[in-house]
């Protein structure tokens, strides 16, 4: 069977997870991100990245903006 949705294997995600996304990013729906984190039984985190429509923007936001990964990384490997 062919899985063409990550919700379904989001629900056997066993370790924390932080997820983020460009909120309005042209390839992805708000929807799916929400359902995907949704579908996550383990300790979680969305962070909506917002004011920009550029995926890239997402990829470079944590090294413009660390501290909430530096926390999220403090709190599960330190």
């Amino acid at each position: 069977m062919l899985c063409t949705s990550p919700q379904a294997p989001a629900r056997s995600v066993e370790v924390p997870t932080f997820i983020y996304q460009v909120h309005d990013d042209v390839m992805v729906t708000p929807s799916d991100v929400q359902a995907i984190y949704d579908a996550i039984p383990a300790e979680k985190l969305l962070y909506w990245i917002r004011g920009t429509t550029r995926r890239w923007d997402g990829y470079l936001h944590f090294q413009r903006q660390p501290q909430q990964a530096l926390d999220w990384f403090a709190t599960y490997m330190g």
